[in-house]
């Protein structure tokens, strides 16, 4: 009974491990005059108005914001921002070009 029980345990491991893992989505790049803290307000604003879970992380040169780790969430966004000499450089990864995530940023740029 044991031995049968790990073999189900070990097909059913190697069944989700192969299971194709859904298409990544393509970064979508955007940039601002706007300091990061401008950005990250503007953003972090959206974000409540529309009452979803968000995080930011602050860096020297931009910071990131996602909703990894919420439980609600099943494939987290990343906001990448990154100071380029005078602008910043936002990278929206795992959000579709038109979805809320692109659409508060457009707002906020």
């Amino acid at each position: 009974m044991m031995k049968t029980f790990g073999v189900v345990t070990l097909v059913s491991v190697v069944a989700v491990a192969a299971a194709p893992a859904p298409p990544a989505r393509e970064p979508v790049s955007f940039s601002t005059m706007k300091s990061t803290q401008e950005f990250a307000d503007c953003f972090a604003k959206i974000q409540d108005r529309h009452a979803v879970p968000w995080w930011f992380v602050s860096k020297e040169s931009g910071g990131t914001f996602s909703n990894a780790g919420a439980s609600s969430v099943g494939r987290p966004y990343l906001l990448l921002i990154n100071d380029r000499a005078g602008r910043r450089e936002i990278l929206l990864q795992n959000a579709g070009s038109m979805g809320p995530e692109a659409k508060a940023v457009t707002q906020c740029i």
